[in-house]
């Protein structure tokens, strides 16, 4: 039986959807980060549960070769110790499992969908605050505990860490537990909107931050967002302290609008290359329902390929923002919703659909109205591998899958994203 503080040495035969390496031991299976399959480990065992246990490495004496020689502490990077091109493999390996495991169903991967900026790639970071009389930024170690102050990470964009030097050199004065986030956004020209995030209305010190960033020109605005609910990182409302609370982001020609609460995606190079897919597969007779479309960036992508674009978006400052995109560019065949999806009721046939829902999925009511609606073709834009096989599991009676793109976006993290193409049976 195996007790916490016993040493073990094992090889791992798996690695599971959190990137944890597997060992089987004893009768127990054993969980142990920032391992790869087939390496040989020293292992402490840190947990103890009826059927499993938690490790941690002592010491690696068989290295895999798909082992990168970098390392990090931090939680955000951990499939860091893996090679991008092993990334890709267990991100198939985890796609092809849990589409088995949730859906029954034995499914043939397309292409990954992927590109080369393997670092430099975010163009939002959210660094928490470490509690001190001084600003300095952090992000969680591997035990989700403790926050490390960082001046550089590897995963933003060349803009943000610089920033974030000038931040950690400066050593501003700042009122005590006053701020908790702070948001870097950027967009493909190395323009930046920042955000400060704190839990009252008014924090000594602020105001000399944001003056003092402003001798950067390429920073087009700064704002400061009150949140007191520690459940989410921003709040209903923001300030502009300084220019204007927007970003602009060129997709297909139309400046996508994105303040400081605005949903937009992470690596847009990578999830162009997903939309493009999408949009080689419409008509321009097409009537395309873009459901969760936030501020419309694939609406807006696909606009000029198809006959009308409906989208249904939930929230009001998206909706207000996708208002002022079309208007702004002229836009006549899009049509803009503000409706939860799974609520929506279409007042004309829909030829296709195209869903990219939040990491909770489809709403069951949603499912339903899709079989209800009956489109040629559904596209489905997953960030939760599990969800997304849950709902093709609903929807297998009456589509079939077409193909399957896995789509790397965030490399050296365990953060699945993926491109279902369900064609009507």
């Amino acid at each position: 039986m195996l007790t916490v503080g016993n040493v073990i040495k094992e090889k791992v035969v798996d690695v599971d959807y959190l990137g944890q390496g597997v060992i089987k031991h004893d009768g127990y299976v054993i969980f142990v980060p920032k391992l790869i399959e087939g390496e040989l480990a020293k292992v402490e065992i840190t947990k103890v549960k009826k059927n499993f246990c938690q490790g941690k490495v002592i010491e690696i004496i068989e290295e895999s070769s798909d082992r990168s020689q970098e390392h990090s502490e931090l939680d955000a990077l951990n499939l860091y110790h893996m090679t991008p091109q092993r990334q890709i493999k267990w991100q198939e390996k985890t796609t092809i499992d849990t589409f088995r495991k949730i859906a029954d169903m034995d499914v043939q991967l397309d292409e990954t969908i992927n590109d080369e900026r393997y670092v430099n790639y975010r163009n939002k970071s959210v660094f928490h605050v470490i509690e001190d009389s001084v600003l300095r930024l952090g992000l969680y170690d591997e035990t989700k505990n403790n926050l490390i102050e960082v001046d550089t990470f590897i995963l933003a964009d060349e803009t943000t860490n610089k920033i974030l030097k000038f931040i950690s050199d400066a050593k501003f004065k700042i009122e005590k537990n006053g701020l908790t986030h702070v948001v870097f956004r950027t967009n493909l020209e190395g323009k930046m909107l920042i955000t400060f995030v704190a839990k009252k209305d008014q924090i000594r010190g602020i105001t000399k931050i944001s003056e003092a960033l402003q001798i950067f020109n390429f920073i087009v605005g700064i704002t400061y967002n009150v949140n007191r609910n520690h459940k989410v990182i921003l709040g209903k409302e923001s300030i502009t302290l300084y220019g204007e609370n927007i970003i602009r982001e060129r997709l297909n020609g139309v400046d996508m609008l994105v303040n400081d609460r605005a949903f937009f995606q992470i690596n847009l190079p990578v999830i162009q290359k997903a939309y493009q897919i999408i949009k080689d597969d419409l008509s321009d007779n097409d009537v395309v329902l873009d459901a969760y479309s936030g501020i419309g960036s694939i609406g807006y992508y696909i606009y000029d390929k198809v006959h009308k674009v409906i989208m249904v978006e939930s929230n009001k400052q998206n909706i207000n923002l996708a208002h002022e995109i079309r208007d702004q560019f002229g836009i006549k065949n899009v049509e803009i919703a503000y409706q939860r999806a799974e609520l929506y009721e279409a007042k004309e046939p829909i030829d296709k659909v195209i869903c990219d829902p939040p990491r909770n999925g489809l709403m069951p009511e949603f499912v339903d109205m899709l079989i209800k609606l009956k489109p040629k073709k559904i596209y489905y834009l997953s960030c939760d591998v599990k969800t997304l096989s849950r709902d093709i599991n609903l929807l297998k009676e009456d589509y079939q899958i077409e193909v399957i793109h896995p789509i790397r976006m965030f490399y050296h993290t365990t953060s699945l994203e993926t491109l279902v193409v369900l064609k009507q049976k």
